[in-house]
């Protein structure tokens, strides 16, 4: 209880926090990698099941538990969406709402709308079904990816398959600021709010582990947003946290390390594919508590590893990581179809470079123009995702 009143009395409700923190860009450059490599499969073979990047185990296992990345940015963007919404303070809140939309608009569609009109001609020349090819666009389109993969799975376009963790994150977006500006309105005091925001995170746990005990498919759990929202939740619990307590740097340095470790055991025991059972189980919870864990703590400064996230490569990566993330699939989908023989690394070692060359024009020529323009406009805030 003492160290409760003494976190609290360090509250930052009056004290202004940085816009940009370079060890989050970090963090969003290590949860890219590991999402970039967890698809070098695509480059392989059509079955991630059977495509084996390496002869041995346990570096496969390492591509294969890359999808955890995907869960690090579902904390990352609930804690810089809290985190940047509680800047705000709701002065105007009809006016936050509309600052808020038109900069996801900004940042987000150009590169989204770049790669669908790329899919969708390079798919018009592998006379890809176009019936299908319509629906998943459109779907993509309005960030239903995910539900698209439920209501007609088996009749969706692969290449564009891995936008749903997009659609999960854009439907939270267009929900949790009116929930916050409820929140805001009501006066709910912030011990009250991030409580109840962890409980709804435990609601969703609960929800999907009943989903998984009654039959439900591993994959549609695995993309439904009913199913999966937990972890954002947990991010914007977190963010809370950040704004308005101080937490000791040495306990808050302690906690991440233990969380690193924890991250990495449960990446090497379950991280395989089909999706384990752990993770439907209530992991993806334990998951999104050990990343909230290693982001506050890399947000307050207070981590050891700190030094590397700030490196040059990672707060890079991190940068151009919604680019990468768009990108790099079609490009080893397209890859894997035309390029069926020759030695494994030399196919993932071209992928990588088409990847790479591809994200960078899209950074340079469609991204950064637009990122101009929101920052002219509405000011440099963290970008999200």
């Amino acid at each position: 209880m003492g160290d409760h009143k003494k976190w609290a009395s360090r509250a930052r409700s009056e004290r202004n926090l940085p816009t940009h923190v370079p060890a989050l860009d970090g963090i969003r450059g290590v949860a890219v990698l590991l999402v970039f490599i967890s698809h070098f499969h695509w480059i392989l073979s059509p079955d991630p099941f059977l495509a084996k990047v390496t002869p041995w185990h346990f570096i496969n296992r390492t591509f294969e538990a890359g999808f955890l990345g995907v869960d690090i940015f579902f904390v990352l963007s609930g804690f810089l969406i809290t985190s940047l919404l509680l800047k705000e303070r709701f002065n105007n809140q009809s006016g936050m709402l509309s600052r808020f939309y038109k900069r996801r608009a900004l940042r987000l569609l150009p590169a989204l709308y770049a790669v669908l009109i790329v899919n969708f001609f390079v798919s018009r020349w592998e006379n890809f079904p176009s019936d299908i090819q319509w629906r998943t666009t459109w779907h993509a389109l309005l960030y239903l990816n995910n539900w698209n993969i439920v209501w007609n799975f088996g009749a969706t376009q692969d290449d564009l398959g891995y936008l749903w963790s997009l659609g999960i994150e854009e439907q939270f977006y267009i929900v949790w600021p009116i929930v916050m500006i409820a929140i805001a309105a009501l006066k709910i005091p912030p011990k009250i709010a991030v409580s109840l925001t962890a409980l709804l995170a435990v609601v969703v746990t609960w929800h999907r582990f009943d989903l998984w005990n009654n039959g439900v498919s591993w994959l549609f759990l695995y993309v439904r947003t009913d199913a999966r929202v937990d972890s954002l939740l947990i991010g914007a619990s977190f963010a809370y946290v950040y704004r308005h307590y101080r937490v000791p740097p040495k306990i808050l340095n302690l906690l991440a390390t233990s969380s690193f470790i924890g991250f990495i055991y449960i990446k090497y025991r379950f991280g395989s594919l089909p999706v384990h059972p752990f993770f439907f189980q209530g992991g993806f919870t334990v998951i999104a508590v050990l990343a909230g864990t290693i982001i506050l703590a890399a947000a307050e400064g207070a981590w050891f590893a700190n030094r590397i996230l700030i490196s040059r490569p990672l707060t890079i990566i991190g940068k151009v990581s919604y680019g990468l993330y768009l990108w790099h699939v079609p490009v080893f989908f397209v890859l894997g179809r035309h390029v069926t023989s020759g030695p494994k690394p030399l196919r993932i070692l071209i992928g990588i470079v088409i990847a790479s060359a591809v994200t960078s024009l899209s950074w340079y020529f469609v991204e950064k123009p637009f990122l101009n323009v929101k920052n002219r406009r509405y000011g440099n805030v963290p970008a999200i995702p």
